[in-house]
C-alpha cells in the first residue's frame, strides 16, 4: 500500500522509472524474437517463404502508386519524426502547460529510436539482396523501424487526440499510414517480412509501456475533468419582479 500511494504521489518519477524498465523490457522481447528467427533456418539470406514472398510482390504499379510508395515512408522515420514532435512537444509544455504529453510524446519517439538502433546494431541483418533498393533505408535490416513508429508513435498522438478531443479519425489515418508505410517496405524491397513483423511486435509492447507509465496523468485528467462536471453553477443575482416576490415570499 506504501508503494502505492508513494507511486501516485510522484507521477513523472514513476512514468520515467516505468519507461527504462519498460525499454529494457522491450529491448529483451526483439532480441527474444531475433533469436527465434535465426534458429528458424538461414535468417541473414532470409527465410524460404520470406523470399517467396517477396518474389511475388507485384511492382507493376501505376506511376501514382510507387511515387507513394517511395515518398511517405519518408513521413514515418524515427529521423525525420524527431525534429516535429520535439518542436510539438517543447509547443504543449511551454504554451499549453501540459508536460506530462510532451514527455510521454518525447519518450516515446526517442525510445523508438533507440530500440531500432540498438537491435541493428546488435543482429546486423543484411536487407534483402532480390533487386536493387530503392527509396529510405540505413543501417541493417532487423527490426523495422518504420514498424515501430507506426505502431508506437503514430498511435501514441492517435490515442491523445481522442483523449483531448473526441475525434475518432486519428485513428484511421494512424493505421492507413501504418499499412502502406509497412508494405512499402516490402514493395521497396529493402525489408524481410520479419523484420517488419519484429518491428509490429516491438511497436506494440513499445506502446503498452508507454500507455502503463503515463497512466496517473490520465487518471488525474478524468478526475478532473468530473469534478469540474460536477461543479456547482455560480449563484446569479435575480432582478426585477421576481426578486421582488423572492423577498416576500
Amino acid at each position: 500500500m506504501v508503494i502505492t500511494v508513494r507511486s501516485a504521489s510522484h507521477p513523472w518519477q514513476r512514468a520515467i522509472v516505468i519507461s527504462l524498465i519498460g525499454f529494457i523490457l522491450t529491448g529483451a522481447v526483439g532480441v527474444a524474437f531475433a533469436w527465434f528467427l535465426q534458429v528458424s533456418g538461414d535468417w541473414r539470406a532470409g527465410l524460404p517463404w520470406e523470399r517467396a514472398l517477396l518474389l511475388r510482390i507485384d511492382r507493376s504499379v501505376p506511376p501514382v502508386i510507387d511515387w507513394v510508395m517511395l515518398g511517405l515512408p519518408w513521413l514515418g522515420t524515427n529521423l525525420s519524426l524527431l525534429p516535429i514532435l520535439a518542436a510539438f512537444s517543447l509547443w504543449l509544455w511551454r504554451r499549453k502547460g501540459r508536460g506530462e504529453l510532451a514527455l510521454q510524446l518525447m519518450v516515446t519517439i526517442l525510445g523508438s529510436l533507440l530500440l531500432n538502433a540498438a537491435l541493428k546494431a546488435l543482429f546486423d541483418r543484411p536487407r534483402p539482396e532480390l533487386w536493387p533498393h530503392r527509396g529510405q533505408y540505413q543501417w541493417a535490416a532487423y527490426p523495422s523501424g518504420h514498424a515501430i513508429v507506426g505502431v508506437a508513435v503514430f498511435f501514441t498522438i492517435a490515442l491523445m487526440l481522442h483523449r483531448e478531443r473526441g475525434w475518432l479519425w486519428p485513428y484511421f489515418v494512424a493505421a492507413g499510414m501504418l499499412a502502406v508505410n509497412l508494405y512499402s517496405r516490402l514493395y521497396l524491397g529493402v525489408h524481410w517480412p520479419t523484420d517488419v513483423l519484429g518491428g509490429l511486435l516491438l511497436g506494440v509492447v513499445w506502446l503498452a509501456v508507454m500507455l502503463y507509465a503515463f497512466r496517473p496523468f490520465r487518471v488525474a485528467a478524468r478526475e478532473r475533468a468530473h469534478d469540474d462536471g460536477r461543479a456547482e453553477p455560480t449563484p446569479v443575482a435575480v432582478s426585477g419582479r421576481s426578486s421582488v416576490e423572492g423577498a416576500g415570499a
